[in-house]
């Protein structure tokens, strides 16, 4: 039964196909991506418009927006410490988002009536952030901290964020097939060249006493109150659930006893170059309009 509907609506499209009449000049279309071997069949966070000059020439602009927030549990309950106090569930909190404009062109083929196959470049410009947020569970009192009094330990957290600015150039060919003079689906690939910089690297925290404890083995208020170093230059390791659980903080760390600023000892990465297929080849469902 389902072999039969889906030939039955094949049949009709192809119907439809046949008296349908593809895109001309002072025209314009809207699209969303249709990508039907990925989690998500229908790709929501990409829009393009398209504006027809000519029958064979066209503008082009397509908006992204992504989001996405995971939470990690990096430590269960009394895993830190079995006695009484039992320690608490510590989380680690990874945040990226990301909004991306892509201007273009288009330059048209005479296919058939139907068929409208074309060549294409667009620059996409896209700027996002991450973010990672990681909880610890100690004193947040020097006294507390040189004593061990973990009843009175509390839970804290430091962030990690870090913003980028990706730039680039797409070459692609693609083609539409009109099912009617208003409904096409279409098809687009390519290859692409893309550069990443990323901006400066932030670190806060919510307690700075418990910080300086943590990572400074700060035993003196003094020392407990100095001031973090916040901002880093190049992209720091986010590598929160690795093996080693301070990956993504260990290399901040001011050396008290030197007396030296907070350092960054591993390798710094500033920027990334790509070349290649940088994005999949998806179905593209779009409206034609006057």
């Amino acid at each position: 039964m389902k072999k039969l509907m889906f030939t039955l609506a094949l049949s009709a499209l192809v119907t439809m196909g046949t008296q349908a009449q593809k895109q001309m000049g002072d025209e314009h279309n809207i699209e969303v991506s249709f990508t039907p071997f990925s989690g998500s069949p229908i790709d929501g966070s990409t829009i393009k418009y398209r504006n027809f000059l000519e029958d064979n020439r066209a503008i082009r602009l397509s908006l992204s927006i992504s989001n996405s927030n995971d939470l990690h549990a990096y430590a269960q309950d009394g895993e830190l410490d079995a006695a009484d106090p039992v320690s608490p569930q510590l989380n680690i909190t990874t945040k990226t988002s990301s909004f991306g404009i892509y201007p273009g062109y288009e330059l048209h083929f005479d296919g058939t009536d139907n068929l409208s196959p074309y060549f294409a470049f667009e620059v996409p410009i896209v700027l996002g952030k991450r973010a990672d947020t990681k909880e610890f569970w100690g004193a947040e009192d020097v006294t507390d901290f040189v004593n061990g009094e973990k009843d009175q330990y509390v839970v804290w957290n430091v962030e990690n964020e870090q913003g980028f600015t990706s730039v680039g150039l797409n070459l692609l060919f693609g083609a539409d097939y009109y099912f009617s003079d208003a409904i096409y689906l279409g098809f687009e690939a390519g290859i692409g060249f893309g550069k990443t910089t990323f901006g400066n690297h932030s670190i806060t925290t919510n307690n700075l006493t418990a910080f300086n404890m943590e990572f400074n083995n700060a035993t003196f208020t003094e020392d407990a109150g100095a001031e973090l170093m916040g901002e880093f230059v190049g992209e720091l390791p986010f590598s929160a659930l690795g093996e080693n659980e301070l990956d993504i903080y260990s290399e901040y760390f001011e050396n008290a006893e030197d007396g030296v600023d907070p350092y960054y000892s591993g390798p710094n990465h500033i920027s990334n170059t790509t070349l290649g297929n940088m994005f999949q080849g998806a179905l593209r469902v779009g409206f034609l309009f006057d």
